[in-house]
C-alpha cells in the first residue's frame, strides 16, 4: 500500500476554481487602465455635451452626440472593469469623480483655475470640463463608478 495517495491527472480539489491568484497584478493592471480611460471618457462626454448645445450645421449635429456616446461607452468599459478588478473601478471613480466633485463643493472659485492648469488642454475642453464639474456630473460619474466597484466586491463574497 502506498504511503501517499496520488491524485488522478487533471484533478483539482473542489473550489479550486474560486481561489484568488494573481489579484495584485490584476488590480495594478486594472487600475492603470481605469485611471487612463476614465478621464478620457469624462473629457469626451463633457465635450460632446457642450457641443450638443450648439448644433449649427449637420456636422455638429452628428459629431456632438457621437462624442457623448463614445464617452459613455468608455465610462461603461471602466464600470465593466469592476468584474475584473473592483478596486480599479473604485479608485478611478474616487480619483476622477468623487474627489474633484468634493473640491468643487468646498472650493468652487478655484476649480476653473485648477482645470486650466492641466497641460495641453484646449480652451473649449476646459470650459466643457468646468461645466460638467459645476453641474455635478463629474461627482455623479465618480459615485456610479465607485458604486460599481462596491457591488462587484460584494458579489464576489
Amino acid at each position: 500500500m502506498p504511503e501517499s495517495f496520488q491524485s488522478p491527472a487533471g484533478w483539482s480539489p473542489p473550489g479550486a476554481q474560486f481561489q484568488n491568484r494573481g489579484a495584485l497584478g490584476r488590480t495594478l493592471i486594472g487600475t492603470a487602465v481605469a485611471l487612463v480611460v476614465t478621464p478620457i471618457g469624462i473629457g469626451i462626454a463633457a465635450h460632446g455635451s457642450l457641443a450638443t448645445s450648439r448644433w449649427w450645421d449637420s456636422v455638429d449635429r452628428w459629431s456632438a452626440p457621437g462624442q457623448s456616446v463614445l464617452g459613455a461607452v468608455l465610462l461603461l468599459l471602466v464600470a465593466v472593469l469592476a468584474a475584473y478588478s473592483p478596486a480599479a473601478t473604485m479608485i478611478a471613480g474616487l480619483v476622477w469623480g468623487i474627489l474633484p466633485g468634493i473640491i468643487q463643493i468646498f472650493f468652487p472659485e478655484d476649480t476653473f483655475r485648477l482645470i486650466g492648469d492641466i497641460p495641453g488642454l484646449a480652451a473649449e475642453l476646459h470650459v466643457a470640463l468646468h461645466a460638467w464639474l459645476v453641474s455635478g456630473m463629474v461627482l455623479i460619474v465618480g459615485t456610479l463608478l465607485f458604486g460599481a466597484g462596491v457591488v462587484a466586491t460584494l458579489k464576489r463574497r
